[in-house]
């Protein structure tokens, strides 16, 4: 959308939920998962899947190998379920919305990428697979060490929170350079 001084207006709907009551939601349900299982969390499950595709091609590797062999990267588990979950619940939260169309987003089309949809998708796997190789570095994701900190009180969450939402912050400064302005129905 162009204004009277030519510059381009980034529009984004409202969200359905304010962020502290989705916020409020994820903290009960991390809480109730510590209680009853272990602290949530998704990167491991690639890994799981990996050391199946290992075992499958050359099992004498990898049972020899330092990681994959473990126990715990054997079979799937309810993070297995969780990640599917995360997928499907999206899904139908979309569709039953009527939300649910496959687009390019107001912020990243008009953002530094231009329209090319095979620069995004190249973009989003590049870095949805170093967030990936990161997290597996570090032995965990961001999200399992933010909210599984916070739910189990751990005082390592504090300065890691700090940092990755100030990071977080200046990354977003850097890439998306425009500040859109918030329409639409929601909350």
């Amino acid at each position: 959308m162009e204004t009277d001084t030519g510059i381009e207006k980034l529009i984004v709907e409202k969200s359905l939920l304010p962020w502290w009551a989705a916020g409020l939601i994820l903290g009960l349900i991390q809480v109730l998962a510590v209680g009853l299982v272990k602290p949530l969390g998704v990167s491991t499950q690639f890994v799981v899947v990996d050391s199946k595709i290992i075992h499958a091609v050359d099992s004498e590797y990898a049972q020899n190998h330092p990681l994959i062999s473990k126990e715990k990267y054997q079979k799937f588990g309810y993070g297995w379920w969780l990640d599917v979950g995360l997928v499907a619940g999206a899904l139908i939260a979309a569709v039953s919305i009527r939300r649910f169309k496959i687009q390019k987003t107001t912020v990243w089309w008009r953002a530094s990428y231009g329209s090319s949809a095979g620069k995004r998708l190249l973009a989003g796997f590049a870095g949805g697979f170093l967030i990936l190789l990161g997290a597996r570095f570090a032995h965990g994701c961001t999200s399992g060490q933010f909210a599984s900190g916070w739910a189990q009180l751990s005082l390592s969450v504090v300065p890691f929170t700090i940092a990755m939402f100030g990071f977080g912050m200046l990354t977003a400064y850097f890439v998306y350079p425009k500040v859109p302005e918030i329409a639409g129905k929601g909350v």
